[in-house]
Formats: structure tokens, sequence, C-alpha cells
């Protein structure tokens, strides 16, 4: 019987050819495991963000009980997984209505908040003209605003709808706003589509009483002092509601008549369009639902970006 030797350089080959197998065996179940992985992953992401909301709209229904002052322990819960909803109920009227602003043609309010958020003077006239001319009924462009042609040649077909927006959401349709986005993410917080434009002074943020009053934002610390009553807590039991134009004007030190003329214009005291946000929770997902009613008819519901929440 003869024996055929195997070369070294056969074995050699042969050894290299396993190697390779094992590592591509290896990388295999490595991608199979990062799969697994991504897949387990992001069943939790959707299982967070389900529960999450689910918690939110159970806060939304206890936030929309007519009886339930505003400070009611039951607006706030969580449960033993780590589950949880935090209810915030405020007037809708704490923001400014982009409407009602645009239909009067304002060119103090809008050039002010947009000088407070740093946006350049000639971008900020674009935006406003491009606003104006989403909700006017014309086809006329302002002078540095946007019509359907404008629109038409970013591809952007059947806008403006040359109508009032019908939510705040909308505005990110309009040229510019996408800018705005990126500079000032808490946008939405500053505007609302509902109310008769004038702004509750009792839950609106310090930053808008200052810009109607166009006095710094320091000199509404004692206004806020004041309505936070004797614990120095928001939205609990003690709170202060102000009543008259004078007490405002007075705790911002804003006795110029003009100043008075301005905010007898553009402040309430008792906004009846309620907003209720409900934030979920559930481990590091959090989803954010508001409900806007009015003599308990919602008037509108959705979910808005949970970061750029009022303090």
């Amino acid at each position: 019987m003869i024996l055929h030797s195997i070369s070294p350089r056969r074995q050699g080959s042969a050894l290299i050819a396993v190697f390779w197998m094992i590592a591509v065996l290896g990388l295999v179940i490595y991608a199979g495991a990062k799969a697994l992985e991504a897949d387990a992953s992001y069943s939790r992401q959707m299982r967070g963000r389900t529960y999450a909301k689910r918690l939110a709209h159970m806060g939304l229904e206890i936030g929309r009980h007519p009886g339930l002052p505003v400070h009611d322990p039951l607006l706030f819960y969580t449960n033993e997984d780590g589950g949880s909803y935090a209810v915030r109920i405020v007037a809708e009227e704490a923001r400014l209505n982009i409407n009602v602003l645009l239909q009067m043609d304002d060119r103090v309010l809008l050039p002010r908040l947009f000088a407070a958020w740093g946006l350049k003077p000639e971008f900020a006239a674009g935006l406003r003209d491009a606003l104006k001319d989403w909700v006017d009924a014309d086809s006329h462009v302002g002078l540095n605003g946007a019509e359907a042609r404008d629109y038409e040649k970013a591809g952007l077909e059947g806008m403006p709808f040359n109508r009032p927006f019908q939510s705040v959401e909308e505005m990110l349709l309009v040229r510019g706003m996408g800018e705005v986005e990126a500079v000032r993410p808490d946008w939405r917080e500053w505007f609302t589509v509902f109310g008769d434009g004038r702004v509750d002074v009792n839950d609106a943020r310090a930053e808008l009483i200052a810009l109607l009053a166009n006095v710094p934002v320091e000199r509404v610390q004692p206004l806020l002092t004041l309505r936070a009553g004797p614990d120095g807590a928001a939205g609990t039991q003690d709170d202060v509601k102000l009543s008259t134009v004078p007490q405002v004007a007075q705790l911002l030190g804003a006795f110029q008549p003009q100043v008075v003329e301005q905010l007898t214009r553009w402040i309430q005291f008792n906004g009846p369009i309620r907003r209720i946000e409900s934030t979920g929770r559930f481990g590091d997902i959090g989803r954010r639902w508001v409900l806007i009613t009015q003599n308990q008819k919602a008037l509108w519901r959705g979910e808005i970006p949970t970061h750029g929440q009022t303090p």
C-alpha cells in the first residue's frame, strides 16, 4: 500500500480555510445577536411609548373633570412599575393667538418676540410676512412674504392654505418656521389658535408678560411672587389671582400711560378655555398629550413634543 503524504502547504491552506469559516460563522452569529438585540430594544421602545401614551390619556381624562381643582393630588400618579402621569391645567389664553395677531396686522408683539428670540431683523420681517400671507385670503405676496408660486418652487403644492391656522403645529408649514424650530424648539409654547387674542396673565409665562409690557423679564418677579401665594409654589391651593390692569402695571413697575393702555388691550384674568396637559412616562420615555376644552367641549386634542415644557 502506498501512503500519500499531504504537503505542508496544502495543510496550511486547509487550516486557513477553517479559520476563515470560523471567522465567517462568528460574524454571522454576531450579526444575528445584534439583530436580536436591536429587535428587543425596538420592542422595549415601542412598549414604553404605548404605556406612556396610555398613562398620558389617563391623566387627560382625570384632568377634564370640571370640578377638579388645578392643585388636586389626583393630577399626579405613579404606579409600582415606574409609570406615571402628571397633569397641568392652565388657561389656553396664556399664549399669543397667532391668527388674531396676523389678522390685525400686528407690528409690535411679533417683532418684539422674534427679536427676543435672537432672529435677525431681515429674517424676522420675512417670517412675519410669510405667516400673514398664509392666513390672508388673497394671492398677493407681502413685501418679504410667500405665496403659492414660492411654495411651488420648493416642491410644496397647494400651499399656502389662505385661511387662519387651525392648529399651532400647522405653523411649521410656513416658510421660515423650520429655522425657528431649530433655534427655538419651544416655540409652540408661545402660541395658540383659540381665544380672543387677550393673554391670561394668571397663567402666562414670565417672558410673555415681559413682552406684553415691554419690560425686562426681571421686572416680572414681583408679579410671579404674588401669583404663587404664601407657599411660593405655583399651581397650589394658595395661589393668588391677579384681577386688574393697575395691579399688574404696579407689580411690573410700568406706570407709563402707553404701557397701561397696551396692557388693557392685551391682557385678561380669567380665560374661559382650559388647556389640559398630561405627560405620561414609562421608564425614560415621556409623551405629552394636550386637550383643549371650552364649556366641556373638546376644541383640540393631540400630542406635542415633551421638550420646552413650561415649568
